[in-house]
């Protein structure tokens, strides 16, 4: 498996994650804590949508809120379209990987890292606030999944091509 495939696997696993997620929210669905669980896994594709538009330098989701909040019901499907563009941007062939990009953060501060950087920052980014929502759902006496990136990498290839 070369980096490109690599990295590719990694946002198929962050999806694979955040649609576990959404499914649990929708079965358990109302619960204490689901306001913040639903907030911190729309901020983590808001994160991706807009990352994504400082990286081909598109301004649809330029102005997104990084703290907008999705509907349970929508998650899955905004997760997977966010997901699937990051996917096909790595897989894209003529996207060198280690070019560098320059932005401007939140707070309008300039910054400059290459895709293959930004890439792996969206994935920690998001097990970061994942571990978030574990808690949250704790607190709501609902047993979190396994979301780990090795129970994802234990599954056999067909449950993966399944997402």
């Amino acid at each position: 498996m070369n980096e490109r495939q690599k990295l590719q696997q990694l946002f198929q696993f962050d999806f694979w994650c955040s649609r576990r997620l959404a499914d649990l929210f929708m079965e358990h669905a109302p619960f204490k804590e689901q306001s913040a669980c639903s907030a911190f896994l729309s901020h983590i594709i808001n994160a991706q949508k807009i990352w994504y538009s400082r990286v081909v330098e598109y301004s649809a989701d330029a102005d997104l809120d990084f703290w907008a909040e999705y509907d349970i019901q929508d998650l899955k499907l905004k997760a997977k379209k966010a997901a699937q563009m990051w996917i096909d941007l790595i897989g894209d062939h003529d996207v060198n990987l280690d070019a560098i990009i320059e932005y401007s953060n939140s707070k309008g501060m300039e910054y400059r890292n290459s895709i293959w950087q930004i890439s792996n920052h969206l994935v920690i980014h998001g097990q970061h606030h994942r571990a978030q929502i574990a808690i949250f759902l704790r607190n709501s006496n609902i047993e979190p999944p396994m979301i780990d990136f090795i129970n994802y990498a234990r599954m056999d290839k067909v449950q993966k091509m399944i997402i």
